[in-house]
């Protein structure tokens, strides 16, 4: 038998054993340059950050990767942040301006009945309060007895008729519109000159319309003719317009003969109104 011993294979195992520790040491001399690297030496320092350099660059790419996610988090909610402040200033730029349109087209609206009733002495007033029930038809206003304002008084749109004070304190007033079926309006049928009586009625106002009522027998009515205050008693001054006819209900020679009018002034949109207190 052949008892030879092998010398190479011992050489290799020596020379894998040396590189190794080899290798060990340096991986450990750059570990300890790596925590040396910030120190206060400055000769230390660079020399340990030269030497460190490989495993710092994988220290810094593994950092970088691992604070990545919660830096874009943090843009994220900044960006957020700007956008949600730049979104409220919006928001209150443009209430503004809509308060300004209003205010103009209030300022408009009260212009515009100042010029229609410019021969009466006025006071203008806001509705602040509106009546939602199924037997009245009213609303308050911003103004009372010390505007001047009376029991009675003549309430009016740019438009038209809307209807009374029926209520006053010092500072608010209770409006109570045509469409309220309590009242009654004398009026003139333009194209006939003849007197009738419009009315309130429970069953109409939902509806937006009154009711025609004492038409003369014989008189001659029609779709769209327009209806204006006769002036007679002392509550509504002559010739303001309150409707116009748009249905004839019965023959003319009927004693029972009405027509449903359509009143001028849309009373469930207006804000704004004047008094006549002259």
């Amino acid at each position: 038998m052949d008892y030879r011993y092998d010398f190479s294979d011992n050489k290799g195992r020596k020379t894998k054993k040396l590189i190794f520790i080899v290798i060990f040491l340096v991986l450990v001399i750059m570990f300890v340059c790596f925590f040396l690297r910030n120190n206060s030496n400055s000769i230390v320092s660079k020399v340990s950050s030269v030497i460190s350099s490989p495993i710092n660059f994988i220290y810094n790419f593994l950092n970088l990767n691992e604070d990545k996610p919660d830096a874009d988090i943090e843009k994220v909610r900044q960006e957020n942040e700007v956008l949600r402040a730049e979104n409220e200033t919006l928001k209150y730029q443009v209430l503004e301006s809509q308060k300004i349109l209003d205010e103009n087209t209030t300022y408009k609206q009260m212009l515009n009945i100042q010029k229609e009733y410019q021969h009466f002495e006025l006071v203008m007033g806001n509705i602040i309060f509106r009546e939602h029930d199924n037997w009245t038809q009213t609303f308050t206003i911003n103004v009372g007895k010390n505007d001047g304002v009376e029991l009675n008084d003549a309430v009016v749109h740019e438009k038209g008729l809307v209807g009374y004070i029926s209520s006053v304190s010092d500072n608010t007033s209770v409006v109570t519109t045509i469409l309220d079926a309590s009242t009654s309006v004398s009026v003139n049928i333009s194209t006939i000159n003849e007197p009738a009586v419009i009315n309130g009625d429970l069953e109409l106002k939902s509806k937006n319309r009154l009711k025609l009522t004492y038409i003369p027998i014989d008189t001659e009515v029609a779709v769209s003719d327009m209806l204006y205050t006769s002036g007679i008693g002392v509550m509504y001054p002559a010739s303001i317009p309150v409707g116009k006819i748009v249905e004839i209900v019965n023959n003319k020679s009927d004693v029972n003969r009405y027509a449903i009018v359509e009143p001028s002034v849309d009373i469930s949109k207006i804000t704004e109104v004047a008094v006549i207190v002259n």
